[in-house]
Formats: structure tokens, C-alpha cells, sequence
């Protein structure tokens, strides 16, 4: 937990509100949902949030994240999110443009996002019961790979090619304690993915 939190990527990050109007209210709806399940959060030990969640802006590879370090507020509005321009995964940089900067482990997200077009959600919570048990018996990502890198992007699209999560909608972030993702083409669909863990 001490690196949760930090970004690892390069920003380009323009601290404004000129990005498209779009419908954002399932995101927080959603994001809202997940604190108060406790999957996203503020740990004290550490002093750092952890878990985000994200919506894909319309059929482009664009999308909204909810911004760093915004997890010890209990409920978000749209200032609280960040909207993703554009990505080079293996560049590791992104674009983009909000009153917060983009969580930490947007290049994830944008790897999900890039496995195909009908991913429209993504939420990354953190559990540690489920964590535990789900570890090596759901796709599994390597423990040695760490978040927020281009090898986290490289490994998410390596279980999607070797089929391990091209039906499973999750998986477990084995170098990333706590850490489990789910997708799907809405946030009902991934948010039921987690409660059936």
C-alpha cells in the first residue's frame, strides 16, 4: 500500500473543464456505490486513496477516470474526474484534462479499454478477503508486474490473448495487493461481476 497512489506514468495534464459533455452520472452513481461497499477508499495507515473506476467516452479511445487521490471524499461530483484525451501505452504517457489529475492506474484502464469496443466500464476496487481467495484461481496478472506500468498494460493484454479473461470480465492483480478489476459494456454488468465474488 505505501506505492498505491502514485503515478507512475508520464501527464500531460491541463487543469480545465474543456472536455465533451457527456453523460457522467452512472460513473459516479457507480463510483459512489463502490465507496460505500468500502472498495474505494482512503487508507489512514498510509495516508493515500485507492480504487477507480471509469466510463469509455462514447466509441473512441477516450474515456472519464475518477481523479488521484480522491478517494477519502464519500461522494464525487463531475470536478472530481478526469478526462482521458489520449494514451500511448507503450510510451507510457497520457493526455489529460480535468480539475483533478488522472488516477494512477489509467494506463490499465486504457489497456481494457483497448481489448475491445464493447467495454464501456471499468472498476478497479481493492479487497483483501477477496483478493485472497480469488488469487491464482481467477486470470491472475504476474505478482512481479507492478501497477500503473506499461507492463501492467502488457499483461492484461497478454491473459486476453492466451483467452484466460476474454469471457471473465475480471481479474486479480497479482502484484497489486488487494487489487481486482471488472468490465463490462455497462457498470451494472461489471459491478455484478464483483458482487458475485
Amino acid at each position: 500500500m505505501e506505492q498505491e497512489g502514485v503515478i507512475k506514468y508520464q501527464q500531460n495534464w491541463n487543469p480545465s473543464t474543456d472536455f465533451p459533455a457527456y453523460d457522467i452520472s452512472p460513473l459516479i452513481a457507480y463510483r459512489n456505490k463502490c465507496f460505500e461497499r468500502h472498495w474505494i477508499g482512503f487508507d489512514e495507515k498510509y495516508d493515500i486513496g485507492f480504487g477507480n473506476i471509469s466510463l469509455r467516452y462514447e466509441n473512441h479511445k477516450q474515456f472519464f477516470i475518477s481523479g488521484s487521490q480522491t478517494g477519502h471524499l464519500s461522494e464525487l461530483d463531475a470536478t472530481h474526474f478526469s478526462f482521458i484525451s489520449h494514451f500511448n501505452i507503450p510510451q507510457n504517457k497520457i493526455d489529460c484534462i480535468g480539475l483533478t489529475k488522472a488516477s494512477s492506474e489509467s494506463l490499465t484502464h486504457a489497456a481494457i479499454y483497448e481489448l475491445s469496443e464493447s467495454i464501456k466500464a471499468v472498476i478497479h476496487i481493492h479487497n483483501k478477503r477477496l483478493w485472497e481467495k480469488h488469487i491464482h484461481r481467477l486470470p491472475t496478472t504476474n505478482p512481479k508486474v507492478e501497477y500503473g506500468t506499461p507492463e501492467m498494460a502488457q499483461e492484461v493484454r497478454r491473459l486476453f490473448d492466451s483467452n484466460e479473461i476474454k469471457d471473465a470480465g475480471v481479474l486479480i492483480m497479482g502484484g497489486h495487493q488487494d487489487g481486482i478489476i471488472a468490465w463490462g459494456k455497462n457498470f451494472e454488468i461489471a459491478f455484478d461481476l464483483l458482487e458475485q465474488l
